[in-house]
């Protein structure tokens, strides 16, 4: 029996779990996965990228999203979307030519796409104007264009149904006829969704900055959640993508992030506070009780010191079964592995790593295997860096997307120049794509690591915040969402120690990321870039009548929000001290309802919660507004 999976095909051979159906627990064997030299550390002395010549474009390119390829169900067909063009490509992937190309309006913005087995269609979730787009696989022809909702992400057409499934970051989830025709089920899950999986178990959807796993029942309810297994000292964040295998495993690259103390005024501190630039990277498998203490006992630090701590945020592979436990799980050095493809034959997946970019030292990309029912106990698997992509200048490329073509060679999406590569054993096959050129350096500085395994996009993926607090010298702190919030609001940080954003690239790109200080035609790019990352649409569920009666009692000078939240972003820009702790920075409130958890610390981990739990006297006078009034005022949090 074989299946069609969004962007690849596997046959039934991978096992949902050991032999004698039981779930063992985990421990951290030190057995290292890379080899030294292929990692990230403190020091000053990392892997500092080699940034091409400064060029900015007055129409920015998009944040990195990632897994924007199909290969089709006999492997000699690709289809890829690039939302830096607006544009779908199709290519022959036996004659390794391109066959058509479909524009699309300006700010589509492309991005995963499945292929309808059945008809020879293939699906797009266009994320900037919030369609779906259903084409002809070989010819391009647009067949349909339907509105999901305002975000959506996820993709995935279940073959029992001819159903396509949507998820949008903005909570909904959207069933469409595969070949046209209305919506049949529009749920409203919540925020955050990414992928739509399907497997033994049914359908799920993942949580992007949580990193979870969310079983969808038939009504629409969510009637379990489970996250990877996180190594040790860290917890799971930000799942780029996970896909499902016929035997009911699901393959996911997502980042692990650190809940240990970080000093800020170290150099290098991101990346491992000083370690050196050599950092072995571990795995966990399922082979006896858990390591006491939950060390990552496989870490090394460069220079032979023992324990050295990996960067703050690391990427891990992860194997889950369909009850939802981790049955294997690998850190590895690829910053922002943004997308992960199986092989035909089930025995191998390959990952790719844009924020490895431009450093010559690390790959860009990386192939590992698929452990089977008898070798979860037995042995681990090698995460093993691959190599760099080289356009015909000598230049890196972003690898964006991947997939496996009928002989399982390795296909990969190139961003700039954008180019589909397909590594076959006798070397490299590129298809060019386009010749518009969308490099930016702003771009470019965001998504590429500093020099110790770090990139801005670690912490803030698709421009925005990873729902994460962190432990910085010894103080819990929120990080903050970019989108639309920068441009016109400094000072910067919690505190507002950061006076400009030159200030802050200095004490965080180049200080505790272990960056090479930015030339000043660089540090105008970063910032030209950063400061355009558009804010987030609003859900399409909110109460229209109990949003207008929330933003009344919110420019109520007796109630007090306004006050503070003032102007375009809802700021003042002031660092006040409102009983929470000391004083902070008044954040803006543009796209509040996307970063749970509120507040410098994460206190709030919904909007409710910051007039619950989290309140005091002095953030407001909402003493007096009855439950429906407070009520109110979160709905009209949301729509901002």
């Amino acid at each position: 029996m074989r299946s069609f999976l969004p962007g690849v095909f596997v046959s039934l051979s991978l096992a949902a779990g050991c032999a004698n159906g039981s779930t063992p627990a985990f421990q951290e064997p030190p057995s290292p996965i890379l080899p030294p030299g292929t990692g990230g550390g403190g020091g000053g002395a990392g892997n500092p990228p080699s940034l091409p010549p400064t060029v900015t474009l007055s129409v920015k390119p998009p944040p990195i999203s990632g897994g924007t390829l199909a290969v089709g169900l006999d492997g000699t067909f690709a289809v890829a979307a690039d939302p830096d063009r607006d544009a779908i490509y199709g290519v022959d992937l036996e004659t390794r030519s391109l066959v058509y190309t479909v524009p699309l309006h300006a700010g589509d913005e492309p991005g995963r796409v499945v292929e309808d087995a059945g008809f020879q269609l293939v699906h797009v979730a266009l994320r900037g104007s919030g369609d779906l787009l259903t084409i002809d696989e070989h010819t391009g022809a647009i067949v349909a264009r339907r509105n999901v909702c305002p975000a959506p992400r996820g993709v995935a057409w279940e073959w029992a149904t001819d159903l396509v499934w949507v998820a949008c970051a903005t909570g909904e989830l959207v069933a469409f006829p595969s070949r046209g025709g209305a919506a049949v089920h529009r749920w409203v899950i919540e925020r955050d969704l990414r992928d739509v999986v399907f497997d033994d178990q049914g359908l799920g959807v993942t949580s992007f900055r949580s990193a979870e796993i969310l079983r969808i029942g038939s009504d629409g309810t969510v009637t379990r959640r489970y996250s990877p297994q996180a190594f040790g000292g860290t917890s799971t964040h930000v799942m780029w993508r996970a896909v499902t295998t016929t035997s009911g495993l699901t393959l996911a690259v997502h980042q692990a992030e650190s809940l240990s103390l970080i000093q800020t005024q170290v150099q290098g501190g991101y990346g491992g506070g000083g370690c050196g630039p050599d950092v072995v990277f571990g795995t966990m498998a399922s082979s006896g009780p858990p390591a006491p203490g939950g060390s990552i006992d496989s870490i090394d630090g460069g220079g032979g010191v023992p324990g050295c701590p990996p960067p703050i945020v690391t990427a891990q592979y992860t194997v889950l079964d369909s009850s939802g436990n981790t049955k294997f799980a690998a850190l590895f050095a690829g910053v922002l592995p943004v997308d992960v493809a199986i092989s035909r034959d089930g025995k191998r997946v390959a990952i790719a790593a844009p924020g490895n970019n431009y450093t010559s030292s690390i790959s860009s990309y990386f192939t590992a295997g698929v452990p089977s029912e008898t070798s979860y106990v037995t042995s681990y698997v090698d995460v093993r860096p691959e190599g760099q992509l080289y356009d015909s200048h000598g230049l890196n490329n972003q690898p964006i997307a991947v997939g496996y073509d009928a002989d399982d060679n390795v296909v990969l999406q190139s961003r700039e120049p954008a180019s589909l590569w397909i590594e076959t054993p006798s070397g490299p096959y590129v298809v060019p794509l386009s010749g518009e050129s969308r490099r930016d350096t702003g771009h470019d500085v965001f998504h590429t690591q500093a020099g110790a395994l770090i990139a801005c996009a670690s912490c803030h993926p698709e421009g925005g915040d990873d729902g994460h607090v962190w432990q910085l010298d010894g103080n819990p702190r929120r990080t903050p969402s970019l989108r639309g919030t920068i441009a016109g609001t400094a000072p910067y940080h919690w505190p507002g120690d950061e006076p400009d954003l030159v200030a802050l690239a200095n004490d965080v790109y180049t200080k505790r990321m272990d960056g090479a200080p930015l030339d000043p035609g660089q540090m105008s790019a970063l910032s030209g870039w950063v400061e355009k990352i558009p804010a987030p649409p609003a859900p399409s569920w909110v109460d229209a009548n109990a949003a207008q009666r929330g933003k009344q009692l919110f420019f109520q000078p007796a109630v007090g929000c306004a006050g503070c939240h003032s102007g375009a972003k809802l700021t003042n820009n002031l660092t006040m001290n409102i009983g929470t702790g000391g004083s902070f920075q008044v954040p803006p409130l543009v796209g509040v309802g996307w970063r749970t958890p509120l507040l410098h610390d994460g206190c709030a981990t919904t909007i409710a919660d910051r007039f619950g739990r989290c309140a005091t006297p002095q953030h407001g006078s909402i003493g007096s507004l009855s439950a429906q009034d407070i009520s109110d005022l979160g709905t009209f949090l949301e729509t901002l």
